[in-house]
């Protein structure tokens, strides 16, 4: 079995409910949650998870099997937020030692800040080897940043990257669209709120699907706020 074809195992697998990982993800973010009262993540899983039941699965349960099971050395995300996402992938990891990290939002709607997400990381003890923040608009800082010699000398390819930023659709086909030439065998796309109970943007995601057809695995879970997953071929 090459190497996408056993990512592919390993996120099919995933993308079902796990009371344990369902546990766990809840553990995580009421430790976040007194830390940073203001974000009302937890209460906004708890919803779905009220709706739903033992069927519930979004991409915090999927990103504990991938921390676990696969070695992440080059993580990307599009839209981190106040960190939450970064911190359930870490912590599912046992050395970050060579763990790289770069964190791409915009930070402008007055709550959310590098510094919150530093916080956050620090209240679960999670210090990656490098974590380093773009702050601004992805369709302009990602080409930027994947322009710059001095970041990326040589080359860089990323084992993981979500794609989590600007929600309007156009907006988010940029984003997919920016992140292509960060991909090799077994690099992981995921696009988030692809389902009704997110943003609505599973015609971006199909249609990003058709037009890149044959480079990648394809995963969908629409049992929460829906989740998208390429797997580079």
């Amino acid at each position: 079995m090459n190497k996408p074809e056993f990512v592919s195992n390993v996120v099919e697998n995933a993308l079902r409910h796990n009371p344990v990982v369902n546990a766990t993800i809840f553990s995580t973010m009421r430790t976040l949650k007194k830390v940073n009262p203001g974000d009302t993540y937890l209460e906004n899983y708890l919803w779905h998870f009220i709706k739903r039941g033992n069927s519930f699965v979004d991409y915090y349960h999927l990103l504990w099997h991938l921390g676990a099971q696969l070695e992440l050395k080059n993580i990307m995300e599009i839209g981190c937020r106040t960190g939450i996402s970064i911190c359930q992938l870490l912590s599912a990891m046992i050395d970050l030692s060579e763990v790289d990290v770069i964190l791409f939002d915009i930070f402008a709607d007055g709550f959310t800040s590098p510094e919150i997400v530093k916080m956050n990381m620090k209240a679960l003890n999670l210090e990656p080897n490098t974590l380093k923040f773009v702050i601004g608009d992805s369709a302009t800082t990602l080409p930027e940043w994947k322009d710059s010699p001095c970041d990326i000398e040589g080359g860089i390819k990323f084992d993981y990257i979500l794609v989590d930023g600007n929600h309007e659709k156009v907006a988010a086909r940029t984003d997919l669209e920016n992140v292509l030439s960060l991909t090799q065998p077994g690099t992981i796309i995921l696009f988030d709120d692809i389902a009704e109970d997110g943003c609505n943007l599973n015609d971006v995601w199909s249609s990003f699907k058709s037009d890149h057809s044959g480079k990648f695995i394809w995963h969908e879970n629409f049992d929460g706020k829906g989740i998208g997953v390429a797997i580079c071929k």
